[in-house]
């Protein structure tokens, strides 16, 4: 009923009610557990202040809470499911990658960006983009692979490292820098691991500008 009464009253309404849901579709798409952004300082509060007043006056209060709520539950969703990063062989690298803060921080910039959808076309420009500034440095921050994953240790150099015998270099280094290490100290290792990585991304990066 609400949500009938509010669209009479303002057309705008449906426009919003499509804004939130291409927010929320990108946000499950975000990768929340490695990423650590600030919390609402007075400007983003005072932005979000106005916009919210302003949907409550056009009318689009339902749509407001049911934007903020699903913010809240979508980012503690995205949190619990990350749950901790992988664990390297003889260290203990294992622990949660975001504190309770982080989460608090993550669902606030969600929050803001949800009222800037609902609001977009009843406050200025500025304001909306203080609200969608923090989520946008969190999506654009989404992609950096979690801490302590084997597989993310590889991967600059894969997108440089191309045909069968590349791929084998790397593997060999890879496990011969890691034996050696771990044979004397297991953070050794992982340094090991991480330069023969880096050197023989960085030959397989300057062979492939050379290449015609």
């Amino acid at each position: 009923m609400t949500t009938t009464m509010d669209a009479d009253r303002d057309p705008g309404t449906d426009a919003a009610r499509a804004r939130v849901a291409g927010l929320f579709e990108e946000a499950a798409r975000v990768n929340l557990g490695v990423v650590v952004v600030a919390p609402p300082d007075p400007t983003r509060e005072a932005a979000r202040d106005a916009a919210t007043t302003a949907a409550i006056v056009a009318g689009r209060n339902g749509l407001l809470h049911e934007a903020t709520a699903a913010a809240r539950e979508t980012v503690l969703k995205a949190f619990a499911s990350a749950g901790f990063s992988g664990t390297w062989a003889a260290t203990e690298m294992s622990a949660s990658v975001a504190t309770a803060s982080d989460r608090v921080a993550a669902v606030a910039a969600l929050e803001e960006a949800a009222i800037a959808a609902v609001a977009e076309d009843l406050v200025d420009d500025d304001t909306i983009e203080v609200l969608r500034s923090t989520w946008d440095e969190l999506t654009s921050s989404s992609t950096i692979p979690s801490p302590g994953s084997l597989s993310s240790i590889a991967a600059p150099a894969a997108g440089a490292v191309r045909g069968p015998i590349q791929i084998a270099i790397l593997a060999g280094v890879v496990l011969v820098c890691a034996f050696v290490g771990f044979a004397y100290a297991s953070y050794a290792g992982l340094i090991a691991v991480f330069l023969g990585v880096g050197i023989v991304g960085a030959v397989a990066r300057r062979s492939s500008r050379s290449a015609p």
